[in-house]
């Protein structure tokens, strides 16, 4: 089990807002907001012919027009997780927390400050450059926060907690898409764009410095930069804890789907629903939005339970869901215009809304399906290698969403309709419901930690 913190001296102050949380939160989600408003900026101006690219970019795979970039443009940043969290879990394990989250976040700010000119600029290829050095960035600031959580939180605030950080994720990624998408496409909107990007950088740099201190869980190490002996690393330690493998590989299953569902929405919107880059815009707000509301109703689960029995009933219910926006879409496909749809030409369309409410559904109940898996990696890993599982578990997800962004290659190649591809994602996610469902015969009680209290879990 992992260790418990030292009880909080800031009274009756409620969680979200002590010390021991609130700044570790607020460099967090500014730093989800300024990573996905530079994505969402460059995901659109690609696709619409907004940002600029050298020529030779279309000897890749599946690349005829720059729209077709989408895609790889997309999977930068996990490729980038993929690479380079192998030594970030070592640095993780070694150095104090504060320290680290310090050191990232001036990096992102420097990086940021670079992006920001790109905007200006309008150069596509520099924040190209840009978006795959804020993922090197983001490989080492996310496993120094999963680790450094059970050192600021107790067990049964573990659910609670990470609830918290994806509630704040998922409005981050509103924000960040509604920002990205609608600036990318106004006359002085990437002026502006720069401005936001460069003052979120500096707040969330500020919020750093005042988070607890805490040592280091493996001071002595001495880190090893060979990526590939480091990843053997991570695959002895992951296998030697079956009871943090399980949720590792159901994570891993969200971040493929989120990121094929990222790189999608702007064919979807465009092909089948006929809408122009606000609307692709909205549906990713409305996306966030139910997985806000999925994060909230995880934060309300009762007090002392794992929360690991609503994941398989909320993960068949997105199944559900998807499958019936799907559905609809396809009607709308059917009705073609001359010209791509704005959002108000599109919202008042007598299909749209059960499109959007069908897609913000999916999204709650894959964010109520994600959060306890999230707490229960936490709660059963090692303190002695606790940052370096997490960084294994970061390879898993950025793994995954380098997938689920290269699968829609699928869809610029004209293998499958948007529509289609949600279906097969629909699809996948019945394989992993059907192993919980195997997994809760199998070990009905164990298997859920119902009772944090327990030293013996399996």
């Amino acid at each position: 089990m992992a260790q418990q913190p030292p009880q909080s001296s800031q009274g009756n102050l409620p969680l979200f807002f002590q010390r021991r949380f609130l700044p570790m939160w607020t460099s967090f989600t500014l730093g989800i907001f300024t990573d996905n408003t530079l994505k969402q900026a460059l995901i659109i101006g690609l696709t619409y012919g907004l940002l600029t690219l050298p020529d030779g970019f279309s000897i890749l795979p599946g690349v005829e027009t720059t729209p077709d970039i989408v895609p790889y443009a997309g999977a930068l940043f996990a490729m980038a997780m993929v690479l380079f969290s192998p030594i970030a879990g070592q640095v993780a394990d070694k150095y104090p927390p504060a320290r680290m989250l310090v050191i990232t976040k001036a990096t992102e700010l420097v990086l940021m400050a670079i992006a920001a000119i790109g905007f200006l600029l309008g150069n596509g290829l520099v924040l190209v450059i840009m978006l795959f050095l804020m993922g090197v960035q983001s490989a080492f600031f996310s496993p120094v926060r999963i680790a450094a959580m059970p050192k600021y939180l107790a067990a049964d605030e573990l659910v609670r907690g990470n609830a918290f950080f994806n509630g704040g994720l998922f409005v981050s990624n509103s924000l960040a898409y509604a920002v990205g998408g609608a600036l990318i496409q106004m006359a002085n909107g990437p002026v502006i764009l720069s401005a936001i990007l460069f003052v979120a950088s500096v707040i969330g740099m500020g919020a750093v410095f005042f988070v607890p201190t805490r040592p280091a869980d493996v001071p002595n190490i001495k880190i090893d930069f060979n990526i590939f002996r480091q990843y053997g690393h991570m695959v002895r330690f992951v296998s030697a804890e079956p009871p943090v493998v399980r949720p590792l590989f159901g994570a891993a299953m969200f971040y493929f789907c989120a990121a094929a569902v990222t790189v999608t929405v702007p064919y979807f919107a465009r092909d089948i629903l006929h809408g122009d880059g606000q609307v692709a815009t909205i549906i990713m707000i409305c996306f966030m939005i139910g997985s806000l509301i999925g994060a909230g109703i995880s934060a309300s689960l009762s007090k002392g339970k794992s929360g690991l029995n609503f994941s398989a009933l909320s993960l068949g219910l997105a199944i559900l869901a998807i499958f019936a926006t799907s559905g609809i879409a396809a009607l709308m496909q059917a009705q073609a215009p001359a010209e791509l749809y704005n959002v108000q030409q599109f919202l008042a369309k007598p299909l749209a809304w059960p499109v959007l409410i069908s897609f913000t559904f999916t999204a709650a109940f894959i964010g109520m399906y994600i959060v306890p898996l999230q707490a229960a990696i936490q709660r059963r890993v090692l303190t002695t290698h606790r940052a370096r599982i997490m960084a294994a578990g970061n390879v898993m997800n950025a793994a995954a969403a380098f997938v689920g962004a290269m699968f829609v290659l699928t869809v610029t190649a004209g293998w499958l309709a948007p529509h289609i591809l949600f279906v097969v994602l629909g699809l996948l996610q019945a394989l992993v419901l059907a192993y919980m469902l195997y997994r809760r015969r199998q070990v009905p009680e164990g298997l859920y930690d119902e009772m944090l209290t327990k030293t013996d879990q399996k």
